[in-house]
């Protein structure tokens, strides 16, 4: 039909050999997106097909490996029952020879032996007997191989293991004597070696247990000390015995349950050759539990009290000195738990919770800082001072580092070893030496000493410089013991020394009365105390200015308990950072020096001896920024500790605490004290001004402070401090009694300032820093003209500061008129026998008006407010150290402010009560027997004045146990210590705290600590210093007539004012002040920084008429005199006689 077309006109085939399958082979393939897909589908199924494929074929190889095991185990149990069945018909038949019965019975058993199982223990009991009673001869005779034996001895010690050690005691005797019998056969060493780990294991296992009978106890002793009495030729034995006793033996508890183990122990073991071997594995010892290490201890101190061979004593000290900072925090919360509810009287330290450590654990650590052992170790330090080799002072410097390690982990005994330290003498060539004064010569030869003295910019450096050898690190490490031992027998003399016995040395020739004693031995000459002072200086100031540099990457941070922060920025190498002494951590080394140095400087601000000036380091500083900067750290500060973890309990809520739960509190501290590391180290010169404050001009300190509010207003009101502007901002959240306004207002009655103020401010809390408002309102309930834009507020803080302190018994006054918290208040409460609810009423309610006075005091501080009020020395010590917290740091909770940091001390009495001060002098200077003629106890009489009834006491002891522990010549110094300590810090305890809980929670407690304690009373009630006539003159303004004009001249009546002001004595002018600001002292700052400002305003031009002031806004109004005389007149006139006051 076509003549022109070929072929064939139907489509050819389309063959697929990808594996795709189609309905339609015929349509043609297409290889875009969709082609690809379903290439991707096909691998993936033939994935997953070879996946299921390989399942498969594991699934049959396990199931043919877990039928082969099943064969394996049925056979094998099979064949372990025949041959049970046959020991079983073995001993069942006629009796046979022992010997041929346990050659025979012997393979059986080795093939059949599982340990749990009790028939298996049962057979092998059979054998054993045999053994025993033919003495082994299956393998001495060459039935056995001896090589066999080990294997007994592993099966014997299993079989142990999982002995019921109540219901098959005569097997474990069994046992024991075969173990006993075994020995160690000259072809058994090897084996017998190996398993000497399970053998010691074994063997604390069975003296745990407390039912065993006395002769199976015997038979336990004598294995325990087998291995340590072989012959010398096995001394690989040995050698091994005394790792495994050391490492798996003594790290158990309770081994002591076994009678005479520890004596036993201590007859057969040597001593020195034990310590060495616990020193070679103290190493090892941490990847233990903290509590096997407590045990070690125990153990170890036990045999030493046992063994009646003499032991070098000073590697006894070495051991000791290595182990107990292993476990120290165990050690800390078993000596020092939370007060019982029942007793608010002792501090943490001096109580002991229950099962916070075993008996056994407790006896033995505490036989380490009883008189008798301390004594001992000082008598060992007396020996070795006579020696100069670089031996004896290593060993010195050992037995230094011992006591220190002793202090800090033991706080309950910490004040006893510093006793006892304070009235040994140690033997020189020129004779008996007081400690103190021992370690300070010791101290002054040291080059750590000299170095750091006078290397005032090169601390550091020299802090990072590394010893060139390893004789030289000995050194390093010698000395700073030396050093630390010092610095902690200093710091308990400072505390004994009152003001004739510390400045019997800087004034030879003064003639201070009282005879030469001990303390009076370790005073110091005024080159000597500078020299203290500037080594203390610039120690202390580099361990807080660079701590980052000390901390990162060195040792420190290799130390166990260590908690160096982690900040950014550039690292230090290695080999820049510093090498602690043995046995210190960083916090220890530096809170030593920071407290002797406090306590110094504290002195000298009371009592001046130091050049002016000689506190100050403004050469480390740009001190034209260093305002900037500190502003700059205390924002960087609170933004972190905006994110910090939940505070800690405070110690309140830890009453009946378990061990465990106090263990977790401890871990929560230390968690914290990392914190402040980590905000310390970013933050140096804040830490500065809060641990050596001094170390900045004063006037620089009151401008940070101020600086400190301002920015706290403004983080709380939005940006913005004004006051104005806050309550414009607060109008917006509504009206009533529930707005922010409403809750910030309050209307107080005239006569009943304090008790209003506390009920409708008190649900304020630290809200109380916000602008109040107060509406008073007079005897007939009217309410007084005005409106408070501040001066009210003023009013009302000064009425409630002078009614809560002049018209309650919340506060007393020393000789001085210096106010303190009542310390007879609460146990007069206590002792009125209203009942238990009421009384606790009643207490709860006296704290609640400590706690809102001292947010009132805060308050006006907030505000720059001075109030008329002078507080004791030693209260306000207590507000400085209201932040001082075991190992520094920020500590941002205001609540839990307490006076932890607070250091009582025999001085301060003086400040409290003035009869009492001079008997504890009498006491100290009496050169009799004082346990004969003056028969005194550890405990103290407090009165108690209920009104309308004879004065009653009550008798405390000042130590648990006081009322039978006399006080002697030699104890007197810790009777002395804790006497001031219990009416300084315990007796007004509840009533401090509640006060500076208020306080804080309005000032920064870090803030407080700023300051020392008279610039906290010039900070609190301004400048004592003249009055600056001229400096109030800039600073005053003028309104009504006075009003100065456009030509600048004042008006001739100020004129006169200002003339007479001039005129005016210092105590005329104070007066002049106080009638018209209520406070007759000029703020710190001069008197630019007084809130309301200065104001004259005319008062008509009558010239018979008084001045008259309104304290609530500053204001004098001065009539119009003509006449310089009369003005003055009248001035006087009403100033003196108080007339005059009122509201404008």
């Amino acid at each position: 039909m076509f003549p022109t077309f070929t072929g064939n006109s139907r489509k050819g085939r389309n063959v697929n050999l990808s594996g795709q399958r189609t309905s339609n082979p015929f349509t043609s393939t297409s290889w875009g997106a969709s082609s690809a897909a379903g290439a991707s589908k096909t691998v993936a199924h033939a994935q997953a097909e070879r996946q299921q494929r390989q399942q498969e074929r594991d699934r049959l190889r396990a199931a043919q490996q877990i039928q082969r095991t099943w064969r394996a185990h049925r056979v094998r149990r099979n064949l372990r029952a025949e041959r049970r069945q046959a020991i079983d018909r073995l001993y069942e038949a006629q009796p046979l020879d022992a010997g041929q019965r346990s050659a025979e019975a012997l393979p059986w058993v080795f093939a059949t032996f599982q340990a749990f199982n009790v028939q298996d223990r049962h057979r092998l009991a059979l054998v054993t007997q045999d053994l025993l009673q033919t003495d082994f001869t299956a393998f001495s005779s060459g039935v056995l191989d001896w090589v066999r034996l080990g294997k007994l001895r592993r099966m014997l010690l299993a079989a142990l293991t999982r002995c019921d050690l109540r219901n098959e005691q005569t097997q474990v005797a069994l046992f024991l004597r075969a173990l006993g019998a075994m020995g160690t056969k000259a072809s058994d060493q090897k084996t017998f070696e190996q398993v000497l780990g399970e053998w010691y294991k074994v063997l604390a296992r069975l003296c745990q247990e407390t039912g065993l009978p006395s002769s199976t106890q015997e038979m336990i002793c004598s294995l325990v000390v087998a291995p340590l009495d072989v012959p010398h030729d096995l001394d690989f034995i040995k050698h091994r015995a005394y790792q495994n006793l050391v490492v798996s033996f003594l790290t158990q508890p309770d081994l002591a349950r076994c009678s005479n183990l520890l004596t036993r122990l201590a007859d057969s073991i040597d001593l020195d050759r034990l310590s060495n071997y616990i020193l070679d594995l103290s190493h090892k010892l941490p990847k233990h539990d903290p509590n096997a290490v407590l045990w070690l201890i125990a153990h170890y101190v036990a045999i030493k009290g046992a063994k009646e061979q003499q032991t070098s004593r000073l590697l006894l000290i070495k051991t000791l000195e290595s182990l107990i900072p292993l476990c120290s925090a165990q050690i800390r919360t078993g000596f020092a738990v939370a007060r019982p509810k029942e007793s608010e009287y002792f501090s943490e330290s001096e109580q002991d919770g229950p099962d916070a450590l075993p008996p056994f654990v407790r006896q033995q650590l505490q036989s380490l800082v009883d008189k008798g052992a301390i004594q001992d170790l000082l008598s060992a330090f007396t020996a070795t001072t006579g020696e100069t080799s670089t031996s004896a002072d290593d060993d010195a410097s050992h037995l230094a580092g011992f006591i220190i390690t002793l202090i800090n982990s033991f706080p309950a005994f910490s004040e006893d070893i510093r006793m006892y330290l304070y009235v040994a003498d140690i033997a020189t060539a020129e004779g008996g030496v007081p400690a103190a004064k021992y370690f300070w010569n010791a101290t002054q030869k040291t080059s750590v000493f000299s170095d750091i003295a006078s290397s005032k910019n090169s601390t550091l450096d020299f802090l990072r410089s590394k010893p060139s050898s390893p004789a030289a690190e000995m050194v390093w490490h010698r000395e700073w013991k030396t050093v630390l031992l010092f610095l902690e027998s200093y710091i308990f003399v400072l505390r004994l020394m009152d003001d004739d016995d510390f400045f019997s040395a800087l004034n030879p020739h003064h003639g201070f009365g009282g005879p030469s004693s001990r303390l009076r031995l370790a005073s110091m000459s005024l080159g000597e105390l500078k020299r203290l002072t500037q080594f203390l200086k610039h120690i202390s100031f580099t361990m807080y200015y660079n701590a980052r540099e000390l901390l990162t990457d060195g040792p420190w941070a290799e130390r166990r308990n260590s908690t160096r922060p982690r900040g950014d920025g550039a690292q230090a190498s290695r080999s820049d950072s510093f090498l602690p002494p043995a046995g210190v951590d960083f916090t220890t080394l530096r809170d030593l020096a920071t407290t002797a140095m406090k306590m110094l400087y504290e002195r000298d601000s009371r009592r001046p001896f130091l050049p002016s000036g000689h506190w100050l380091m403004t050469s480390k500083f740009d001190m034209e920024g260093f305002l900037a900067a500190v502003v700059l750290e205390e924002q960087r500060q609170h933004e972190l500790s905006d994110n910090r973890d939940g505070d800690d309990s405070s110690e309140d809520d830890q009453q009946g605490w378990s061990h465990y739960a106090q263990l977790e509190r401890l871990r929560q501290k230390n968690k914290k004290a990392a914190r402040n590391h980590l905000m310390s180290a970013i933050t140096p010169k804040l830490e500065i001004l809060r641990n050596m404050p001094f170390a900045i001009p004063f006037e620089t300190r009151v401008q940070i402070f101020r600086q400190f509010i301002q920015l706290d207003k403004q983080r709380r009101r939005g940006g913005n401090g004004d006051p104005d502007m806050w309550r414009a901002r607060m109008n917006q959240a509504g009206f009533g009694p529930q707005s922010p306004l409403g809750k910030h207002s309050a209307r107080i009655r005239r006569g009943r300032v304090f008790e209003d103020a506390i009920k409708q401010f008190w649900p304020l809390g630290g809200g109380l820093r916000e602008p109040i408002q107060v509406t008073f309102e007079d005897e007939f309930g009217m309410q007084e003209a005005g409106i408070d834009g501040g001066g009210v507020t003023k009013e009302f803080l000064d009425s409630v500061t002078t009614e809560a302190f002049t018209h309650t018994e919340l506060f007393v006054t020393n000789s001085k008129n210096a106010y303190y918290p009542n310390p007879t208040l609460i146990d007069r409460i206590k002792n009125m026998g209203t009942g238990e609810e009421a009384t606790q009423a009643a207490v709860e309610k006296v704290l609640k008006d400590y706690e809102f006075l001292g947010r009132v005091v805060g308050k006006c501080m907030y505000e720059g407010i001075l109030i008329d009020i002078v507080f004791a020395g030693f209260f306000l010590l207590k507000w400085a150290a209201a932040n001082d917290t075991p190992g520094g740091g920020n500590n941002p909770s205001a609540s839990s402010s307490t006076t932890a940091g607070y250091r009582a001390n025999i001085n301060d009495l003086h400040d409290l009560d003035e009869e009492l001060y001079q008997g504890m002098l009498s006491l100290k200077n009496y050169t009799g027997d004082i346990q004969t003629d003056l028969a005194l106890d550890f405990t103290i009489t407090d009165p108690v004045n209920i009104p309308g009834e004879p004065t009653r006491t009550i008798i405390r002891a000042l130590i648990p146990n006081g009322e039978s522990i006399p006080v002697t010549n030699e104890n007197r110094p810790l009777y002395i210590s804790y006497v001031a300590r219990h009416r300084l810090v315990r007796q007004p305890y509840p009533q401090t705290r509640a006060f500076l809980r208020g306080l804080g929670s309005i000032i920064d407690p870090s803030w407080l600590s700023m300051f020392n304690q008279l610039e906290l009373q010039r900070l609190v009630g301004g400048d004592s210093s003249e009055i600056d006539v001229e400096d109030l003159r800039r600073n005053t303004q003028y309104s009504g007539v006075y009003e100065i004009g456009d030509d600048g001249e004042e008006h001739p009546t100020i004129q006169l004012f200002w003339e007479v002001m001039h005129e005016l004595k210092d105590e005329e002018r104070r007066e002049v002040l106080k009638y018209v600001t209520s406070t007759p002292r000029a703020p710190l700052l001069g008197f630019g920084q007084l809130r309301p400002r200065f104001t004259i305003r005319d008062a008509s031009q009558d010239q018979e008429r008084l001045p008259s002031a309104s304290t609530c806004v500053n204001l004098l109004k001065l009539p119009q005199y003509q006449s310089k005389r009369r003005l003055k007149e009248k001035l006087l006139y009403a100033v003196k006689s108080g007339a005059g006051f009122n509201l404008s």
